[in-house]
């Protein structure tokens, strides 16, 4: 009886649980910046609010490694409607389908975090403050919340499709990834911006990995709330950069 192909239990696999690839990347994204907590981001007093560049900044290999986890562990949850959309494209799956999206989602988000994370180390050196430059960002994502064409606007990012090409699946999933990491950019560069101001905790990069997750699940149903949940947060840092 012939064998079925090496790989093919994989591709099966992704296709029935196509969320196993960016849920399974969050967690180990997550287990990495757990078993790196003592010198968490790339300052030496990791979980404190003294701000960054003890090791030379975001551009060093620490730097880029932590950013490149904290991008994954912030952001791969929201990859898994668009490797849905993959799967219900490809119902065959290839697996080099799946991996194309989320590591060019993945890479897109990686790229737009180094960009925001020299913006969020120039603004806490501005206030002199991580814990004050992340709480006043988190008060603007509390404010975020109360755009009236926001809910819709979620919606419609949930709604992108990914469109066929002559490329093959693996280009054209990669394209699709490019393009659902650039659709979120005007819901998530926020909370990024906020989470890269104080990279060196933990529990506020969970907290606010929550909220952001949350918003774009519930597309916008639940904005009240979340922006309650924004606000408490930004004023308890805020308190703790002030005194």
């Amino acid at each position: 009886m012939d064998q079925p192909a090496v790989g093919s239990g994989g591709a099966t696999l992704l296709a029935r649980r196509p969320e196993i690839l960016p849920v399974g990347a969050t967690v180990l994204a997550c287990a990495g910046l757990l078993a790196d907590s003592p010198t968490a981001g790339w300052s030496a007093t990791g979980a404190s609010i003294a701000g960054h560049g003890a090791h030379g900044g975001v551009f060093t290999s620490s730097g880029l490694a932590m950013v490149a986890a904290m991008t994954v562990a912030m952001m791969g949850p929201l990859a898994v409607p668009g490797a849905r959309g993959v799967a219900r494209r490809l119902p065959r799956c290839p697996a080099g389908a799946m991996h194309g999206f989320f590591a060019a989602f993945v890479l897109t988000w990686a790229v737009i975090a180094l960009c925001l994370a020299t913006v969020a180390e120039t603004f806490a050196g501005v206030l002199g403050s991580a814990a004050v430059a992340a709480g006043a960002l988190t008060l603007g994502c509390a404010a975020a919340q109360f755009d009236p064409r926001r809910r819709d606007a979620l919606r419609a990012c949930e709604r992108t499709h990914q469109q066929g090409s002559s490329s093959g699946p693996v280009v054209d999933s990669a394209r699709f990834g490019m393009s659902c990491a650039t659709s979120g950019f005007r819901f998530c560069a926020l909370p990024m911006l906020a989470m890269l101001a104080l990279p060196g905790s933990l529990p506020f990069m969970a907290v606010l990995t929550v909220l952001v997750v949350a918003d774009r699940f519930t597309e916008g149903r639940h904005r009240l709330v979340i922006a309650v949940l924004y606000a408490f947060l930004g004023i308890a840092l805020l308190g703790v950069g002030l005194n």
